[in-house]
């Protein structure tokens, strides 16, 4: 995995929906066959430029508000990131 593959992808997860990213277990680990260590990695990196963008970014577990409704991040869910 590279940071080009981490560009790309985040630049096709904008022109989907720039205001609400979500990227799934399944897009990374099956879909973009990434190991363990390059889907953390990749959320890392993700992460950091994400933040840089002004962007909230939210981890599986996490909870949140969202168009005034309280969410969760779902367990097939690793990260989503809200535009502020």
């Amino acid at each position: 995995m590279t940071i080009e593959f981490i560009e790309k992808y985040l630049e096709n997860k904008l022109r989907e929906n720039e205001e609400y990213i979500v990227c799934t277990f399944y897009d990374l680990r099956v879909k973009h066959n990434l190991s363990d260590d390059d889907v953390d990695k990749f959320l890392e990196w993700s992460r950091n430029k994400l933040q840089n963008m002004g962007y909230k970014v939210f981890f599986t577990g996490a909870k949140f508000v969202y168009q005034n409704a309280n969410r969760t991040v779902q367990d097939n869910e690793l990260m989503i990131a809200i535009k502020e």
